[in-house]
Parts: C-alpha cells; sequence; structure tokens
C-alpha cells in the first residue's frame, strides 16, 4: 500500500508541462512513467524507431546501474546507458535538465520534425518509478566505433577529445581539493593523456568537402539561434572521425563522380563521407549538438562571476555562448577543395562496413561490451 501512495505522489510531478495523462510501459522490465509522450511518438513515428525500441522483454537489454564509459565525460555526474542494439543511449537527467525537456519537448520535437538540424534526437522522457529518477532516450550518433578521433567541442576551454585512435581518453581533471594536480610535476600519465586532448581539441580544424560545408555551418548557426531564443546554453558539438583505406572507399563505392546532394542524410543521424584525392582514403565525420538542456538559471550567474578570471569559460550567457558558438565553428570548419563529397549511399556502405568489422575483430563499442545492432 506505501509504495502506490508514493507512486500516486509522484504522479503531478510527471504531468508538469505535459497534456493529458502521463502513461506507464514497460523498459527492459522495468515500470515507467513517460513524459509528453504525445511530442515524441511523433518523432518515433518519423525517424522510423519502433515503439518497443527499449523494450525487449530481456532485463539487461538496458542495464541503468551500468554507466557506459563516456559517462566519465559528464561533469554532472549523469550516467549515459547504451541500448543493446547500440543505436539508442540512455542518459540520466537532472532537476534542471528534466524541467527543461518539459518546457522544450513541443518546439524542439517541431525543429526535429524539420529534418534541418544537427541536435541529437530525442525519443522518449520517462521516470523510473521505482527509483524516481529522470531519464531521456535519443540517438547514439556514433554508434559504430571504433574512431580515430571524437571530440566534445563548446569553441572554448571546455573543449576535449573524448577518443583518439580506438582509445577512449579517461578525464582527470584538476579541482580545488587536489592541490597536487595544480603542478605539472605531479601529474599521472593519464592527466598528461587527458591534457593532450583537450589542447588538440582546442586548435581542431577541419576540413570539409565544399557543399557538405555550407550544409554543417548553416545548420550550425541556425541551430544556435534558436538555442539562443530558448534562453539555452553549455551544449556542445560532438564530432567524430575515421579515415577508411582506399581499398575501403572503393568497395564502399566512392568515387570522384560522386554526387551528394544537400539534406540526404540517413534519419536521425549527421553524418558525411569525402573522398580525399591526395590518398585515395574515405573520410566520415559524424556530428551532433549534445548536451543543449541547460537553462540559463541563478547558479550560473553565480558561477559566471567566480570564474571571472577565466575568459574563455563555458558559462555565460545563452547570446553570448551562442554566438561564439556558430563562430567557432564557422573558423574551424573550412571548405577543402582536396576533398570529394560523396552521396549518402557511399556514407551507409561505410558504416556497414565498419559495424561488421567492429564485431568481426571484436573491438569494444566504449563499455567493455560487443555491438549487437
Amino acid at each position: 500500500m506505501m509504495c502506490n501512495c508514493l507512486e500516486r505522489a509522484r504522479t503531478p510531478l510527471l504531468q508538469e508541462g505535459s497534456s493529458g495523462k502521463a502513461s506507464r510501459r514497460r523498459i527492459a522490465g522495468r515500470v515507467v512513467e513517460v513524459l509528453n509522450d504525445h511530442y515524441f511518438k511523433e518523432l518515433r513515428e518519423k525517424h522510423k524507431v519502433p515503439e518497443d525500441f527499449l523494450d525487449t522483454g530481456n532485463t539487461q537489454a538496458l542495464n541503468l546501474d551500468l554507466p557506459r564509459l563516456e559517462s566519465s565525460h559528464g561533469k554532472g555526474g549523469h550516467g549515459q546507458f547504451n541500448s543493446s542494439c547500440r543505436r539508442y543511449v540512455v542518459k540520466s537527467l537532472s532537476k534542471d535538465d528534466h524541467k527543461a525537456l518539459l518546457r522544450l519537448a513541443g518546439p524542439l520535437v517541431d525543429r526535429m520534425l524539420q529534418n534541418r538540424t544537427l541536435m541529437c534526437p530525442i525519443y522518449l522522457h520517462f521516470m523510473d518509478v521505482a527509483t524516481g529518477r529522470f531519464f531521456m532516450a535519443m540517438r547514439n550518433l556514433t554508434e559504430a566505433g571504433p574512431w580515430a578521433a571524437k571530440y566534445d567541442l563548446k569553441g572554448c576551454d571546455d573543449d576535449k577529445t573524448i577518443e583518439l585512435n580506438g582509445k577512449t581518453i579517461q578525464p582527470v581533471r584538476k579541482r580545488f581539493y587536489r592541490p597536487h594536480m595544480w603542478c605539472q610535476c605531479m601529474w599521472s600519465p593519464e592527466r598528461w593523456l587527458y591534457y593532450q586532448g583537450k589542447v588538440q581539441a582546442r586548435a581542431l580544424r577541419l576540413g570539409v568537402a565544399g557543399s557538405h560545408h555550407e550544409e554543417v555551418i548553416q545548420m550550425i548557426k541556425s541551430d544556435a539561434e534558436w538555442l539562443i531564443s530558448h534562453d539555452i546554453m553549455d551544449y556542445s558539438l560532438l564530432v567524430a572521425v575515421r579515415r577508411l583505406p582506399p581499398e575501403v572507399a572503393k568497395s564502399c563505392g566512392a568515387g570522384l563522380d560522386s554526387v551528394a546532394c544537400p539534406g540526404d542524410a540517413a534519419i536521425g543521424l549527421r553524418r558525411w563521407a569525402m573522398l580525399d584525392k591526395t590518398t585515395g582514403e574515405l573520410l566520415v565525420l559524424h556530428m551532433g549538438i549534445i548536451d543543449f538542456l541547460q537553462p540559463w538559471t541563478t547558479s550560473k550567474v553565480a558561477a559566471m562571476y567566480i570564474k571571472s578570471f577565466e575568459f574563455n569559460k563555458a558559462t555565460v550567457p545563452p547570446p553570448l555562448y551562442g554566438q561564439r558558438f556558430a563562430k567557432h565553428f564557422e573558423e574551424r570548419l573550412k571548405k577543402d577543395d582536396t576533398l570529394t563529397a560523396q552521396s549518402e549511399t557511399v556514407t551507409s556502405a561505410a558504416e556497414r562496413w565498419c559495424q561488421e568489422h567492429d564485431g568481426m575483430n571484436g573491438i569494444s563499442n566504449g563499455d567493455g561490451m560487443p555491438g549487437q545492432c
């Protein structure tokens, strides 16, 4: 009886910002309350996501007690969890993130339905009834690893490298309660690797083929304007890069006469393949804007003043953050005439090749588990 009372007591929180009663469903054996699903259902249908995409009947299909390795890169301590097929990532939400998603669900889904955005698609917002924890389920933008490099970029001092040469870089951060970390002579090899990854990410410049370049820059600028209008800051551009050898490029159908059409992309993903004329290699880029649920709050204002002596910090008001974000990537992503844009058919073939060889070689997807997609 007491458990039922507690569950009923939570229900008003779930209806906040939504129309209609919150509904229940099962996800990997757990009872959850889904929020604003009249919005997210439309996006799932548009992206051909099955209604049972997280409910395989297997309680191990989504283990919310086993975060993936990339969770360590988040500063808020919120876990990220891979679905068993690796196509989706489930992320735990802070109270502010949860409220922001309740508020933004309608306009956010409307923007994603237009298919002219880099923002990572969100397919479900729910609460685990047993624990009261809030989560969202979103598209995994980099499901088929490993990657030559993967970056989390904000256009400021928080830029970092997440993966390099197929290996996840574990963050080793300086903190006020770790005084020894402020002296480089005390740094561990792991700290040096993390630091070098940050230096590399801050200096990153990427060449992009002509038509792809125009499409990417325009979407970044448009998304930044939209996020400013909704008072959001502290988001990142996730960039994943891989190079495939000439023989693989040929087997995927890459060539100098390939025709790439703007907007020609896989559902829910933003990825571009380009043939390097000088080496014959196939360069594949995956990009997406992530972590776009941080509103400008009084605590953010306080943090901005505490960090007064940091001159390129992430904690700045949304207009400044968005303008800097768009300008940074306009400067760092440059049109490269040595690259020839490839069609989505070539890009899809490259991804299939990577998935097949990922499984054959037993390469980890980042959490020590082989992929099953």
